[in-house]
């Protein structure tokens, strides 16, 4: 089912179940939609923030209760939450802030901030922060690009489509970016 159904089926649901699991390109589709007048731009923000951050605190929570338990599960990957883990106890809010804009990371950066030191409290405000401003911003940047294709295509039924087969396009150059980035990163790994 492609995100474009997701939101004509189910609306606000779909952005709040797409911004719990990382989200991007469901929400700036949704902002996308609300510019074509299907979907209230305020409420697609909101509930965008609210999904992100429910996400973050699921996975924190996750990492706090089950983090031994998931690294003894992935022993490959215990090394490099280690690194993780002091990453963000030297650096603290600004590496919390940061965190929600690193696309494919952002589930097992929560797990790593939940095993670490830093406590509830902490995570929970700057994460806060940081899920609004994200949520705003690519609501904003699919709002104004459906206004964009609109002005440039005209009120024509057909630039929909226009705007969400370039929307699919972009989301699939930043996938196919970031998981070329991850081989690599991989290739380095296993080489060590």
């Amino acid at each position: 089912m492609s995100a474009e159904v997701l939101l004509e089926k189910f609306g606000y649901v779909a952005v709040f179940l797409g911004t719990f699991l990382e989200g991007e390109t469901l929400l700036l589709l949704a902002g996308f939609f609300s510019e074509r007048g299907y979907l209230l731009l305020p409420l697609v923000i909101v509930v965008g923030f609210a999904g992100s951050m429910a996400g973050h605190m699921f996975w924190f929570w996750l990492g706090r209760t089950r983090g031994i338990r998931i690294l003894e599960r992935f022993p490959r990957v215990g090394k490099h939450f280690g690194k993780g883990i002091r990453l963000f106890e030297r650096y603290g809010a600004p590496a919390i802030l940061v965190s929600q804009y690193l696309y494919g990371v952002r589930v097992s950066c929560a797990i790593i901030v939940g095993m670490s030191r830093i406590p509830l409290y902490k995570f929970a405000t700057y994460i806060a922060i940081s899920c609004f401003t994200w949520a705003t911003l690519i609501a904003l940047l699919g709002y104004y690009f459906g206004a964009a294709v609109g002005t440039l295509l005209g009120r024509a039924a057909h630039a929909e489509k226009y705007g969400l087969i370039g929307l699919l396009i972009i989301a699939a150059i930043v996938w196919l970016y970031h998981r070329r980035k991850d081989k690599k990163e991989e290739a380095i790994i296993e080489a060590e």
